[in-house]
Order: structure tokens, then C-alpha cells, then sequence
């Protein structure tokens, strides 16, 4: 089930971008978040070092598009 969530959120959040739309990448945020819960539930720590740094990236990106929108 988890991964038919994580791919439908994940892509549904790279189409949004596609679409340059900037809530793409709070979709994609969140679905970082989907992969901190089941990095916990599944013990695979490694995922949560990884969305860290995905969500950064999201968030830098998030407040660049935001920037260029003004």
C-alpha cells in the first residue's frame, strides 16, 4: 500500500511542477513527509536522511518560484 501511495503523491506532485504550478513542490514537501513515516515504520532510516534533503531542496525551491511569482 505505501508504495502506491508514496508514487501516486510523488507524481501527482511532479506533474503539478510540470504544469508550473508552485504547489507542486508543497505536494512534494509533503510527500517527503509519507517517506519519514514509512522510512519509521518500515525501520529504514536511510529514507529519512534522504527526504531531509529533498524536502531542503523543496523548500529552497518553493521560496525561489515564490520569489519570481512577485
Amino acid at each position: 500500500m505505501w508504495s502506491w501511495i508514496l508514487a501516486v503523491v510523488g507524481g501527482f506532485g511532479v506533474f503539478t511542477i510540470g504544469s508550473k504550478n508552485i504547489y507542486g513542490w508543497i505536494i512534494l514537501f509533503l510527500n517527503e513527509c509519507l517517506w519519514v513515516a514509512y522510512a519509521l515504520n518500515t525501520h529504514q532510516y536511510g529514507f529519512i536522511f534522504a527526504s531531509a534533503l529533498y524536502m531542503g531542496a523543496y523548500i529552497r525551491n518553493y521560496l525561489n518560484w515564490k520569489k519570481d511569482k512577485e
